[in-house]
C-alpha cells in the first residue's frame, strides 16, 4: 500500500519538471494566453453570435415577395389599370414602367399614358 521509494523521486521529479517548463513558458510569453478564453469573453462572443445569427433569420423570415413585386403577375383588373392619365400621373413617369410598354406589376402590355393603383413616381 505504500509506494516503493523508486517511484516517488520519479513522480516528483516529473511535477516539478512540468512545473518549471510551465514557469519559464509563462514568463517568456509564449503561454497559451491567446487562447485561453474568459468568461466574459465566452458570453461577449456568445451574446454577439446569437444576435447576429438571430437577426439574419429574423429577416429571412420577414421577406415575402408581394403581389406587387411579382414581375408582372397582377391582372389589370386587380391593378385597377386603365388607358389614361390619373391626375397627370401615368405609367411612364412610374418607376415599375419598362421599355416596350411592359411593368413590373401589371401583367400584359401597358400604355405610357395608362395609370394603375401600384402607380409609383420617379425621383426627380
Amino acid at each position: 500500500m505504500r509506494q516503493s521509494a523508486s517511484s516517488m523521486p520519479m513522480v516528483i521529479g516529473c511535477a516539478a519538471e512540468k512545473g518549471t517548463r510551465m514557469k519559464k513558458a509563462h514568463e517568456s510569453g509564449k503561454a497559451a494566453s491567446n487562447l485561453s478564453l474568459s468568461r466574459r469573453k465566452f458570453m461577449k462572443m456568445s451574446v454577439t453570435s446569437a444576435a447576429i445569427v438571430g437577426a439574419g433569420g429574423f429577416s429571412v423570415c420577414m421577406y415575402r415577395p408581394t403581389v406587387a413585386q411579382a414581375a408582372g403577375a397582377t391582372s389589370k383588373s386587380a391593378a385597377r389599370y386603365r388607358d389614361s392619365p390619373n391626375r397627370g400621373r401615368r405609367c411612364a413617369g412610374c418607376t415599375h414602367f419598362l421599355k416596350r410598354n411592359r411593368c413590373e406589376i401589371v401583367a400584359g402590355e401597358v400604355s405610357p399614358n395608362g395609370w394603375c393603383r401600384f402607380h409609383t413616381p420617379r425621383p426627380a
